[in-house]
């Protein structure tokens, strides 16, 4: 069941979508021809964890993932069914709906038997996956496949399915977002032992059966649920609601799943937090060193972007294990050595405030229950100590996308001239860096300012118009230049 990631965030850079990669893919997709005969079909794609896969491994991959994705769907949507049948039986004449804890909810998943994900049998995070399918996004038959691992097959009853409003999908979507908020809770106030003993698949699944389980109470199939989505798609893909639930519910699932992970040690985590630190001063000093060289027109959007091309080459990886942390596996290790003097310092200049910001803003927007996150600085003011009000984060936000435009138009008359074909990575990176510099040169606001402003002032911000249509008009932007350049890293 996909139904916690089905749809990504609004605004660029405040919430991150697990599944930014495929989507990308697809927007790709758009613009590209059929993959070449002479692809190399047989060259292998390396993994982080030292494996590799080639072209026809990633297919088997992709088919196993998408076999068992059914199996587990069809099988705990039934559980779910049976155990919300039973438990309503068992609450007759009592006012409180009964649940089940989490550890039952496991014990009974394990006895259906379900067959292992295909991802942990090789040892592959979902990120790593992303990543060997990216690899491949000039060809057809993995990007087909990769979309229906997305998108799976609706298997909901069509005719009960229509008679399910928008409304009722978005007030269901609500109440899944409250239960979830409850099973995190429950998580992570489980042992420690306890908790590590949940494989990243079991915690979402359990997870799933719990919040299917609610929505069953309610008196509606979850496929039916999932069928009425897609039926509604095109509404639903710009309801501001709609997206607030998933993008909590995606919030939540990986504050759940990253729980359930052993943490780095402390050594080791200060060590990814220094490499931050000094990555990220280097990053801002070159991105403000191009922008105004850019700005002054002693250099084009090509140059700019070999530019970039060659930071990117220079920066050093990080230690294994540590480089692709999350925010909110970065915020669990933090809550963990948060005592430590010397953490408290690195975290600091790491900048990663931004982080537990962004936690905290979809904690404050969330109904009450659930867990909180780390509480962020209260300061609302600038350097200069003037309150940053919403107006001016509205007009800092249109400002952003008027350079974005502005950029993006260099960048594909740039990308279109160019022998070698663009990195949509690094061209992303690059419209919102500069963009960003052109919008901090203009107010003497930074990125990470800016960030946490709107963060602060996102109850305000969500029902300002303007606010929402720039930030829509961001991702627009972003994905435009997604579709220009065939590349990715």
């Amino acid at each position: 069941n996909l139904w916690y990631w089905r749809y990504g965030a609004v605004g660029v850079g405040i919430i991150p979508d697990s599944l930014a990669t495929i989507r990308y893919l697809e927007a790709a997709k758009a613009t590209q021809p059929s993959a070449p005969t002479g692809y190399p079909k047989e060259e292998k794609v390396a993994t982080t964890n030292g494996g590799s896969f080639t072209r026809a491994e990633i297919l088997t991959l992709l088919d196993e993932t998408i076999r068992v994705q059914g199996i587990v769907q069809a099988e705990i949507s039934q559980l779910a069914r049976d155990l919300a049948k039973e438990l309503k039986e068992k609450s007759e004449g009592k006012k409180k709906k009964k649940t089940i804890p989490i550890p039952e909810a496991l014990r009974k998943i394990k006895e259906l038997h379900l067959p292992r994900d295909p991802l942990e049998e090789r040892n592959l995070t979902e990120e790593a996956f992303q990543k060997l399918v990216a690899e491949y996004e000039e060809d057809e038959e993995v990007a087909a496949k990769a979309q229906l691992l997305l998108h799976p097959e609706p298997k909901g009853d069509v005719t009960r399915a229509r008679c399910i409003s928008v409304e009722k999908i978005i007030e269901i979507h609500q109440f899944m977002v409250a239960r979830m908020q409850k099973v995190l809770a429950e998580f992570l106030v489980l042992d420690q032992e306890t908790r590590r003993s949940f494989s990243h698949k079991a915690c979402e699944t359990t997870a799933e059966l719990l919040v299917s389980i609610a929505v069953e109470q309610l008196g509606v199939h979850c496929e039916d649920v999932e069928q009425a989505v897609i039926w509604h798609e095109d509404v639903l893909g710009n309801h501001p609601e709609f997206a607030r639930c998933t993008e909590q519910l995606a919030s939540m699932m990986q504050h759940l799943t990253g729980s359930a992970q052993p943490r780095p040690e402390k050594a080791d985590f200060l060590e990814a937090l220094r490499t931050m630190a000094e990555h990220s001063q280097k990053a801002k000093d070159f991105a403000k060193k191009v922008y105004e060289d850019y700005r002054a027109k002693n250099c084009s959007a090509a140059e700019a972007y070999r530019r970039f091309e060659d930071f990117n080459t220079s920066t050093p990886a990080g230690k294994e294990g540590l480089e692709d942390m999350s925010p909110v596996e970065l915020q669990l290790c933090y809550d963990e050595y948060r005592e430590d003097a010397e953490v408290q310092h690195w975290w600091t200049k790491a900048g990663v405030e931004n982080s537990l910001m962004m936690a905290a803003s979809v904690q404050s927007l969330m109904k009450s229950g659930g867990a909180t996150a780390s509480s962020p600085p209260e300061d609302k003011t600038d350097k200069k100590g003037k309150k940053i009000k919403p107006s001016e984060i509205v007009e800092m936000q249109e400002l952003m996308v008027d350079e974005m435009k502005r950029l993006c138009e260099a960048c594909r008359e740039a990308a279109k001239a160019s022998s070698k074909a663009w990195k949509a990575d690094i061209a992303m990176q690059m419209v919102q860096a500069l963009a960003s510099a052109s919008v901090e040169r203009r107010y003497g606001c930074s990125p990470e300012e800016m960030t946490m402003a709107g963060l602060q002032n996102a109850p305000t911000l969500q029902k300002n118009e303007r606010f929402v249509r720039a930030t829509e008009k961001q991702q627009e932007i972003i994905m435009t230049v997604a579709t220009f350049c065939p590349e990715s890293n």
